[in-house]
């Protein structure tokens, strides 16, 4: 049952977008526009990519218990409006200001506070991008009715970005009792899909403990009986099913305040609103972030590079990075392809957030000729720099030229740092390997070292190892100088 809803609409006036032109090269044929990404070669294997429109979806929960004892009742059903078009600093700059900010906010319920602080600051870090309308829509759901679309499967309570449940016995017992207490629990977020279903955002361990006390067991398919309970403390012990009636039907019409971020919101404010709900004990960092908005065959690509056995060896691990560094070094190296070194642009996150964004949905076909060639580059990466590959180089004196007898053998190690990849040189590489003939590179593997080291060396190179645009493209175009007079 639905007892109230409303919508939130941001909306600002459409600029002209200055940004197609540094996302890739365009082509105009028979009056249309359209973007190109990769040239067409069959030596590198290297293919072209179309972009796509993208769908979102995300968010980690934040945990419940930090807030329970303070949160208030949010009123259901309330309009969130901004407090005037004054700016930030004239509203809470003076004194004088302040007083009157907050005698305008001492009526409203913490919830409804929290929302307008919340786009208070979206339109201060917006105010310049070219978006469409935000909506969320807020309602009150009953426990029942939310439980139902769950076993209807028209809420996916374990979207693939989520982490899994992990809360414990203890944990998600006193959540149950909060319900028969009618102690307010924080909001949570949906995301709603293309497809209309709607996706856990924010409040995934709270949903789902709920969920399984009603089903009986926790999703690892153990029994979930009440433990730890102290204010009804007689309830320790039972399930669901053992409650008193009463109990059952004070759960089931518990109201859940859920905010739904409509699939129809720009993809870019949508990513703004995440970070700022991203304000749990471990924060999401920005391709944390990624993986949870732009799902689809993407994310699943990703995922599946990360485990490339080139790229853990260069990475000198077993397993993936834990918070998904190695996944934005990949995501980067498609991202230069798809652009080039030209339309590379500030802020890194924009650049980045699109390439995601617009080939979420690539096809099938898409995701393997990118595979193939990220495994390509990535082995011959290997080949030639072994695991000193992508790190910075030591100092070999001023004026000193490294020779190709230098780096034979085993040698080459002594003239690398053991420091982290530096993703500076992990674009400049990455980019060039992928546009050179593997089995040529491979052969002049000291000329290309000896080379690789010399202009690290040089004080016009170690000024551009920085991510601006440019001293990307200079970067590129000086080390497609030297390649060049290696290999032809």
């Amino acid at each position: 049952m639905r007892a109230t809803t409303t919508t939130t609409t941001t909306t600002t006036t459409r600029r002209p977008s200055t940004r197609g032109s540094r996302r890739g090269r365009r082509d105009v044929k028979n009056g249309a526009t359209r973007m190109i990404a990769l040239p067409t070669t069959t030596t590198t294997g290297a293919r072209r990519w179309t972009r796509r429109e993208a769908l979102l979806g995300d968010e980690q929960d934040r945990e419940l218990w930090n807030d329970a004892s303070d949160d208030d009742d949010g009123a259901a059903g309330t309009k969130t409006t901004r407090e005037g078009d004054d700016s930030l600093w004239e509203r809470v700059g003076s004194t004088e200001a302040a007083t009157a900010f907050e005698k305008r906010t001492t009526r409203k319920t913490k919830s409804e506070r929290e929302a307008e602080e919340l786009f208070a600051e979206l339109e201060e870090t917006l105010f310049k991008v070219d978006r469409d309308a935000l909506q969320i829509q807020k309602a009150d759901f009953t426990v029942n009715s939310v439980i139902d679309k769950i076993n209807r499967g028209k809420v996916n309570l374990r979207p693939s970005y989520q982490r899994e449940y992990v809360w414990t016995v203890r944990t998600a017992s006193k959540l149950v009792e909060s319900l028969i207490l009618n102690i307010p629990i924080p909001t949570m977020f949906f995301h709603e899909t293309q497809g209309g279903k709607l996706e856990v955002v924010d409040g995934k361990q709270r949903l789902t403990s709920i969920w399984s006390f009603i089903q009986g067991e926790f999703p690892d398919g153990s029994p979930f009986k009440l433990t730890g309970l102290e204010v009804y403390e007689e309830l320790n012990g039972k399930t669901f099913t053992d409650l008193h009636e009463r109990f059952q039907e004070t759960i089931l019409d518990y109201p859940l305040n859920v905010h739904t971020i409509s699939r129809s919101s720009q993809p870019d404010f949508v990513f703004e609103v995440f970070e700022r709900l991203n304000m749990g004990a471990t924060q999401l960092n920005e391709q944390e972030l990624r993986n949870c908005i732009y799902q689809g065959m993407y994310t699943d690509l990703l995922e599946d590079l990360v485990q490339n056995e080139h790229l853990l060896q260069i990475y000198k691990s077993k397993t993936p990075h834990l918070r998904m560094r190695d996944r934005e070094l990949v995501l980067r190296y498609f991202a230069m392809l798809r652009t080039t070194p030209e339309g590379f642009f500030i802020p890194i996150k924009t650049w980045l957030n699109d390439e995601m964004r617009e080939n979420k949905d690539m096809t099938p076909q898409d995701a393997g000729e990118m595979h193939e060639s990220f495994t390509r580059t990535i082995k011959l990466a290997y080949n030639i720099f072994g695991d000193c590959a992508f790190r910075p180089t030591s100092t070999v004196g001023k004026g000193k030229q490294v020779t190709e007898e230098d780096v034979s053998g085993l040698f080459y190690r002594e003239f690398f740092t053991s420091g982290e990849v530096n993703v500076a040189l992990w674009d400049t590489l990455m980019y060039s390997l992928t546009k050179i003939n593997a089995e040529e590179a491979a052969a002049k593997k000291s000329a290309i070292l000896a080379a690789w080291i010399n202009l690290n060396n040089s004080s016009e190179f170690a000024k551009l190892t920085v991510s601006n645009p440019r001293a990307v493209q200079t970067r590129a175009q000086l080390w497609q100088e030297k390649l060049d007079e290696i290999l032809n």
